[in-house]
């Protein structure tokens, strides 16, 4: 890394870059954990607060640094919220009276208020990710480091949590620096924005509006995630549209694309095109029934009436139950719904790891249930939200040779055939991993760790293919390149069902859409239609893609349908190249 920059005090930093590129190496600098704790080559001077981050012991600048980490597991230290929270306060000497009403201040600054007595064992990654930043403000740090505080939340936690943040930066309780993906969500309250290369040096640094305007072309050339508004903005002007200013909110991109001569007139008279996918807009729940008539002969998924329940679960609230839903071969199936809702336990069934306790899984006809769990792996390929939780070989090269033949084992590489072989070396080359071949899987970086697990259940050239939060914590050029994976199967008449928060990944790639909200199906159907009831998506907790709501506010400030506008490639296609008629 080589980088220079200033924070003023109270100000908020974003802090971008592909993935490997330095980020949270940069976090750990300055809270002093490199070099005190980290060994390694460290050259330069870091100052927070005027302290010295390399020579100031750790446990003083703990004092006033707060650091949360993108794996709030990583950083817990005891087995229950109170004490987790209490932790740090002790180890600062706190009394006892002050350290009950910081505890319970910090929760309910979270939303968890009343979660004091729980274990972390049993909470959801999002709200582990709300203990771990409580456990941190309960310490009023004057510099509080976020990498990648969302990840784990789903919308209406990450709503939260953004709001949280930004009443902070309002208040100027503390300087942030935040390493973020959703960057639309930040926008009305970052003030300052730092942008690394891949080789950690700085690319950019200024006011968020001079950042991404004046190098939106060398962000995208890097990698680097972009705002949606200003992807949009960029790419229309390319097309010869004049919109005004440099546009970054939601509300100032709808404002700007209202002014610009044309825009509206296009709108009014183009055709919004046909959204629907012949499935219903709403299941009504309870009893529920499956749209059998239109679906159940060509399916190549069937879900029909599934319940699931852990065994210590209550039997009043079951994990899943009524679940029913269908996809066509070639189809793209998105999950989603708020944590806790049941998600990731569908994705286990589905791969037939678990099995319902009643209810029918059918993959290309066949009964799941039914089949030996060595045919099901054959026909169902998962990939987990953590790659490294699925793989078994030493070597990136023996990943993909065991996925081909897991019953060699470790001996797998020794036992390919010559088509075998070239098989692997070529889904190395297409991974861009050809020179770790050697290497441990678990030595790749989170990006080509999971385009490591993705190749290893695509080699085996499966029907179905289920993916657990697949671009969690990328850069934009590496989910570009799983996608083009995933997409790549599709063509090959593959099924995928993606299990996601991310409704940009929705409204970019899903054909259909499933929202379980308590184990149950809230929705069953066209991503578009499911944006276009606000109502629905406040009731299930999922937010509007960014550019779903310039849509929504263009259509309230001039009457003009654009609800159906949610997408980059949806406002490409209904204003196209400026000109005639315009």
């Amino acid at each position: 890394m080589d980088v220079s920059f200033s924070v003023q005090r109270g100000r908020p930093l974003l802090v971008l870059g592909p993935s490997g590129a330095g980020k949270s190496t940069l976090t750990l600098c300055l809270s002093g954990l490199i070099p005190q704790v980290i060994q390694g080559d460290y050259r330069g001077d870091v100052r927070v607060e005027g302290l010295s981050a390399a020579e100031t012991p750790v446990h003083q600048l703990a004092k006033m640094v707060g650091l949360v980490f993108q794996d709030p597991d990583s950083q817990f230290c005891t087995l229950t919220v109170e004490d987790e929270i209490a932790f740090g306060l002790e180890n600062l000497a706190w009394s006892p009276e002050d350290m009950e009403t910081a505890i319970d201040d910090a929760l309910a600054a979270v939303g968890l208020a009343g979660f004091r007595d729980r274990e972390l064992a049993t909470l959801s990654g999002g709200e582990k990710q709300r203990v771990a930043l409580a456990a941190v403000l309960a310490m009023n740090p004057r510099v509080l480091l976020l990498d990648e505080p969302s990840a784990h939340l789903d919308p209406r936690s990450t709503a939260g949590l953004f709001a949280l943040l930004r009443k902070l930066s309002g208040e100027r309780r503390c300087t942030m620096v935040v390493i973020e993906h959703k960057l639309d969500e930040l926008l009305d309250w970052v003030e300052d924005v730092l942008v690394l290369d891949s080789g950690g040096s700085r690319l950019a640094f200024g006011g968020a509006r001079e950042v991404f305007y004046g190098n939106s072309s060398r962000l995208a050339q890097a990698g680097i995630w972009r705002p949606q508004t200003v992807e949009v903005v960029e790419s229309l002007r390319s097309l010869g549209w004049d919109i005004p200013g440099n546009p970054l909110t939601v509300q100032e991109t709808a404002a700007a694309l209202a002014e610009t001569p044309g825009v509206l007139k296009r709108l009014a008279s183009s055709t919004t095109g046909s959204h629907t996918s012949g499935y219903p807009n709403r299941v009504q729940l309870p009893g529920a029934t499956y749209c059998e008539a239109k679906l159940e002969d060509d399916a190549s998924l069937l879900v029909k009436d599934i319940h699931f329940s852990y065994p210590r679960a209550q039997a009043a609230s079951p994990t899943l139950a009524n679940v029913s839903f269908a996809v066509r071969k070639g189809g793209f199936l998105a999950v989603a719904g708020p944590s806790g809702a049941g998600k990731t336990t569908l994705g286990l069934i589905l791969s037939g790891i678990l099995r319902p306790s009643r209810g029918i899984v059918r993959l290309g006809g066949q009964d799941l249930s039914l089949m030996k769990p060595a045919v099901a792996a054959r026909k169902v390929g998962h990939v987990f939200q953590n790659p490294e939780h699925q793989f078994v070989s030493d070597t990136v090269f023996g990943e993909l040779a065991v996925s081909l033949l897991p019953s060699a084992g470790n001996k797998a590489s020794e036992r390919l055939d010559q088509d075998q072989r070239a098989l692997v070396l070529d889904w190395l080359e297409r991974l861009s991993l050809s020179h770790r071949a050697n290497d441990s899987p678990f030595a790749l970086s989170h990006g080509q760790k999971r385009r490591l697990s993705v190749a290893a259940m695509l080699i085996r050239q499966p029907s179905l293919l289920v993916l657990d939060e697949p671009t969690l914590g990328q850069d934009e050029i590496q989910a570009q390149r799983l996608m083009a994976l995933v997409q790549d199967f599709r063509a090959r008449a593959g099924t995928v069902v993606m299990i996601t928060h991310d409704m940009r990944l929705v409204a970019e790639y899903a054909d259909v859409l499933v929202v379980l909200v308590g184990g149950r199906v809230l929705f069953f159907g066209s991503p578009r239609d499911f944006f276009a009831d606000a109502g629905l998506v406040a009731e299930t907790g999922m937010a509007l893609p960014p550019l779903a709501r310039v849509g929504k506010l263009l259509g309230e400030r001039t009457g003009v349908d654009a609800k159906s506008l949610v997408s980059l490639a949806d406002f490409m296609l209904r204003l196209g190249p400026a000109g005639k008629g315009c």
